[in-house]
């Protein structure tokens, strides 16, 4: 038995086009290469990925940082609110990859973050005699504190923190929530500023996040991230790069009109039909990228011209084949998918949608969405076939490159 849902595929659909979009979709130049050699191109690339990160297992600022939060343990301190968000930005990404900022914690439920601030500014140096820090310059616009690490000195230093009262008040609350605007910090030994770290954010009126960037260098590493939600368009983007080179990058950037009205009217109502589906003026473009080194891939979604012609063609259809075939069709005329190269913009391959056979879990066939990869040899192979063998070389640099971390830390790495 053979079964597909429509609004499935639709779904599915969306899923593959959400891997990007780009201003060049029709001008279609693709790389010489035959697709063996991007598959070594593909694998020289990941390898040269593995041997940047390992620069990661021996930052100073880390070292700094562990020696900062030792002594406010020591003194039984607690950094105030401010102080503790960008260090803790910069600490994160010790872990993994950040996506995007934390927003709701992070920011919206600081509360008195301005007077915590104030009562705290100041230039601080460590007293090892006393095991506290001691103030040693008054201030009302910095929290430095001054430190040795192997016989350097070190700052950490938070400033140009500004912030504005939330909107909306909890009228019970003692506490007046404030939404952080500008915050700026950084990492010294020596002389040499080891990580940068500024936070710009608007607001809008209610009290979600409008405009919000964020960028930390830590020593060669980079992180930018970006937010930006309006009634027309939400994107947001993040970078990790090496020395100026993009290790890992995604964005996504939706358009359309996201007003309460619109979004209701969208939504199938009891007793009706898919029609306000079919008639949303919700979303109009979509799309979303992501890239590893140089390798990009990309593509755009015509959401509103995919629902128009689905609606005018959804009840020209008779049989479960035929609304299948409709459907992929629909799919490949607005769905646009790309891998390039990132510095060249030489496409690599290009997607096409087909219909692939799959058993479920009770012996049932049903039809899905699945994607070929088209080269510029117009030969065809799938994701699963392309990428199951010719990587042994990047593999192999991945092990090593854990069985290096494990040693380091003294504990397994998941």
């Amino acid at each position: 038995m053979k079964k597909m849902k429509w609004f499935s595929a639709m779904l599915v659909a969306g899923v593959f086009a959400f891997t990007a979009c780009s201003d060049d979709e029709n001008k279609d130049v693709y790389s010489e290469l035959s697709p063996e050699q991007h598959k070594k191109e593909l694998e020289t690339e990941g390898i040269k990925l593995v041997n940047q990160l390992d620069a990661a297992k021996s930052l100073k600022t880390y070292d700094v940082l562990d020696g900062f939060f030792a002594n406010m343990d020591l003194a039984n301190a607690q950094p105030a609110a401010a102080v503790q968000f960008g260090l803790n930005e910069i600490m994160a990404l010790s872990s993994g990859v950040k996506s995007t900022v934390n927003l709701k914690a992070a920011l919206v439920e600081q509360t008195s973050a301005t007077k915590q601030f104030a009562e705290e500014a100041g230039v601080y140096e460590w007293n090892t005699e006393v095991q506290d820090w001691e103030v040693v310059e008054t201030s009302q616009t910095e929290a430095t504190f001054r430190f040795d690490v192997d016989g350097q000195t070190a700052e950490v230093s938070i400033y140009n923190f500004t912030a504005k009262e939330a909107v909306h008040q909890d009228e019970m609350s003692t506490t007046t929530v404030e939404l952080p605007l500008t915050l700026n910090a950084h990492v010294k030994l020596g002389d040499e500023v080891l990580t940068s770290f500024s936070l710009e954010a608007q607001w809008n009126d209610d009290d979600t996040p409008k405009h919000v960037q964020e960028i930390i260098t830590l020593e060669k590493f980079s992180f930018e991230s970006n937010l930006t939600n309006t009634t027309s368009v939400v994107s947001t983007s993040a970078s990790f790069k090496y020395d100026g080179g993009v290790i890992y990058a995604n964005g996504i950037k939706v358009e359309g009109n996201f007003s309460y009205d619109e979004i209701l009217n969208s939504v199938p109502q009891q007793g009706g039909d898919m029609n306000t589906v079919f008639a949303q003026q919700v979303l109009e473009h979509s799309n979303i990228w992501f890239q590893l080194g140089n390798i990009k891939v990309e593509g755009i979604f015509d959401v509103k011209g995919f629902m128009e012609e689905l609606s005018n063609s959804f009840e020209q259809t008779t049989t479960e084949a035929e609304m299948e075939n409709m459907l992929i069709d629909l799919i490949n005329k607005y769905v646009i998918t790309y891998v390039r190269y990132d510095d060249t913009n030489e496409i690599i391959a290009k997607g096409e949608f087909y219909l692939k056979e799959v058993q479920d879990n009770y012996g049932g066939i049903y039809n899905e969405p699945a994607m070929l990869m088209v080269f510029g040899d117009g030969s065809k192979v799938t994701v699963d076939q392309f990428v199951e063998e010719g990587f042994s070389g990047l593999v192999t640099e991945i092990e090593n490159f854990v069985a290096a971390l494990d040693a380091s830390y003294g504990t397994p790495v998941q």
